[in-house]
């Protein structure tokens, strides 16, 4: 006896209702993986800010043979051992970061102690050590590449929190990245320290 079919054969309905309800909810889950980890770049991109604002405030009126001869109490933008020692305290505490390929570049700048968000100074920048009234400050700005790396996500989520802006897209690895900065201020004391 043979058994006939349905006119209605609904095999197959749970798994296509399924994939219908997995889907938004998978790409869900993949923005917010995204966005945590942009804002965990965020929060260690602050911490650099201050380590590296610290780091100034002791390197800069540092002994000068320690930094190849160059002045004390004065810091070059972009290059010297002493701009190298400020920049190497914020690679530090983004290494982990660097190391897994999420961020993809970080520069250091020396804005105006007195103007937040302000473009970083050029040239040689002189600081004078603490005195009895006047208290003068080291601003340092952190400016971090990140790339947004988690699949499909980074199509969605990077143009959401570019504000309108188009994300840059990392030539190499094909990758939207964001620019994240922070900002840190340290009094400069200019102690001179013994060896």
């Amino acid at each position: 006896m043979t058994r006939l079919s349905k006119p209605h054969d609904d095999r197959g309905a749970v798994f296509v209702e399924f994939l219908i309800a997995f889907m938004p909810v998978y790409v869900f889950f993949l923005c917010l993986v995204q966005l945590s980890l942009l804002f965990t770049v965020r929060l260690v991109t602050e911490h650099a800010a201050v380590n590296a604002a610290r780091a100034a405030a002791v390197v800069i009126g540092d002994d000068p043979q320690r930094y190849g001869g160059e002045h004390m109490h004065e810091i070059i933008e972009g290059r010297g051992e002493r701009y190298a020692a400020v920049r190497n305290a914020a690679l530090l505490t983004l290494a982990p970061f660097v190391l897994n390929g999420t961020v993809l570049g970080v520069d250091v700048l020396f804005p105006p102690p007195d103007k937040p968000g302000a473009d970083g100074r050029k040239g040689p920048l002189h600081f004078l050590p603490m005195g009895t009234h006047d208290v003068e400050k080291v601003r340092v700005r952190v400016e971090v590449d990140t790339a947004c790396r988690i699949g499909f996500a980074n199509r969605v989520t990077c143009p959401l929190l570019s504000l309108g802006s188009r994300p840059r897209v990392h030539v190499q690895l094909d990758l939207p990245t964001i620019l994240v900065r922070a900002e840190a201020v340290y009094p400069y004391q200019g102690a001179r320290y013994a060896y």
